[in-house]
């Protein structure tokens, strides 16, 4: 699928993209032209090579998607590559995925060659159409807004964690079970796999925001840099994060750890009073003879039970002395 979107010399804004002759239309400077890709076909990655020319180290990287996020600079255009998430589900789990980004920049052109649709950069195409004017700004100003719009679609993802966090550290305090410990590692997960995607792009936005790369003039670097900046307080974001998610785990365990100790310990003091019970009770059988006495029978039942109740009583008395209940 390809959409196109060329704002002329008159200041026109075309977006059939039969009515764009691209080698035309570039070697005007004063020509804005952004072509769209959406899952290119065979005929549409074609365009790549034989309208715009760019190199094929380049387009290889389109049509074999890249694990990292780069820059490369082959002086006619730069060939950036940056990475979108989106939620799926996997074994009935929330799963974060990343979707590829290509993009070339020249002076007066952008190209991006989306892996799926992206919705920054569907709302930005939205914004286009409304707005043509905002492509007056040039080229390297298009290219901030695909990034910021981009950076900006991790947000709510952050908001999400917040949320499940806060949820979390509630279930840990009133119900902590084996399935919070679940929920903990699965955010954990999604946690890493944010910090795995934003980490890369960061640096790649800090080329971007330097001087010395071309197409980009000087008064708009300050743009780059503030996506750079909002990128270190997302890194900044989710490190505090995952030392929160941490931190709960290890309340959990605590938690855990202490129910145990109490547990052990009334499991405990209970073995230790049936202990002189048993005792007792052994030793004068089961029919109550006690021969000291003479006793038998049922002369000897009040005996046997002041004598239990009262070991009973002695030993709590005991175990409240050492301050052990």
């Amino acid at each position: 699928m390809i959409n196109s979107y060329l704002l002329n010399e008159e200041k026109k804004l075309i977006t059939n993209f039969k009515e764009i002759n691209i080698q035309e239309e570039i070697k005007n400077e004063k020509n804005l032209l952004w072509i769209d890709l959406i899952d290119p076909t065979d005929e549409e990655i074609d365009i790549l090579s034989e309208d715009f020319k760019f190199h094929e180290l380049a387009i290889e990287d389109c049509i074999f998607p890249q694990s990292q996020p780069k820059v490369d600079d082959f002086g006619t255009h730069i060939f950036i590559v940056l990475q979108g998430v989106k939620k799926e589900k996997e074994n009935g789990d929330e799963e974060l995925k990343t979707v590829d980004l290509d993009i070339f920049f020249g002076k007066n052109f952008v190209v991006t060659i989306q892996e799926e649709p992206i919705k920054s950069i569907t709302n930005l195409s939205v914004r286009c159409r409304q707005n043509p004017m905002f492509l007056e700004k040039g080229s390297d100003f298009l290219l901030h807004a695909i990034i910021d719009g981009l950076v900006d679609s991790y947000l709510p993802l952050l908001d999400e964690i917040d949320d499940k966090i806060e949820e979390i550290e509630d279930k840990v305090l009133t119900n902590p079970t084996q399935a919070v410990v679940n929920e903990i590692f699965s955010l954990k997960k999604k946690i890493l796999a944010i910090r795995k995607i934003t980490g890369p792009q960061r640096a790649v936005i800090g080329l971007l925001s330097r001087r010395d790369i071309p197409f980009i003039k000087a008064g708009t670097l300050i743009y780059y840099r503030d996506i750079y900046d909002h990128l270190v307080r997302i890194g900044d974001t989710i490190d505090m994060y995952r030392d929160l998610t941490t931190d709960v785990l290890g309340v959990y365990f605590s938690g855990s750890s202490s129910r145990l100790t109490e547990a052990m310990k009334v499991l405990t003091l209970i073995a230790t009073i049936m202990m002189p019970l048993t005792l007792i009770t052994s030793y004068y059988g089961m029919n109550i003879h006690l021969p000291e006495f003479g006793w038998t029978g049922i002369r000897s039942v009040p005996f046997v039970w002041t004598l239990l109740s009262g070991t009973i009583l002695g030993l709590l008395l005991f175990f409240r002395h050492k301050k052990w209940i």
